[in-house]
């Protein structure tokens, strides 16, 4: 039986990356990812992001686990099934509602916020 371990659930698992790039690609980021994720959080500052989205920069990790953790409990203890649009769906909803609280005067609406992220 497959021992999952954190990093693979939280970095390396195929639906993960799936959501990663989503996240690297609302700011335009390629990134080259570590084996771990204490690693990979130490490297995320996030300067080249720009002052106005550096506060979504450095919260996008935390939601992502946050989605990851709630989707992965679902499939453990609910016996759902991982839907990889929802999965999504719901990583950039919950992106969006933690920068509604952190940037005043940020942007109102999803469509908004999706572009803004990805403004230069």
């Amino acid at each position: 039986m497959f021992e999952e371990s954190i990093d693979h659930l939280l970095l390396h698992c195929e639906e993960t990356r799936e959501v990663w790039i989503l996240l690297l690609s609302l700011f335009g980021v390629s990134w080259v990812f570590s084996i771990f994720i204490k690693e990979t959080l130490l490297g995320w500052r996030g300067s080249f992001v720009g002052k106005k989205r550096k506060a979504v920069w450095q919260v996008g990790p935390l939601c992502l686990f946050w989605a990851i953790w709630k989707a992965r409990n679902k499939i453990a203890f609910e016996d759902s099934v991982l839907s990889i649009q929802k999965l999504k769906a719901s990583f950039v909803y919950l992106l969006w509602s933690e920068t509604k609280l952190w940037i005043k005067g940020g942007p109102s609406t999803l469509i908004d916020f999706i572009n803004w992220v990805g403004s230069r």
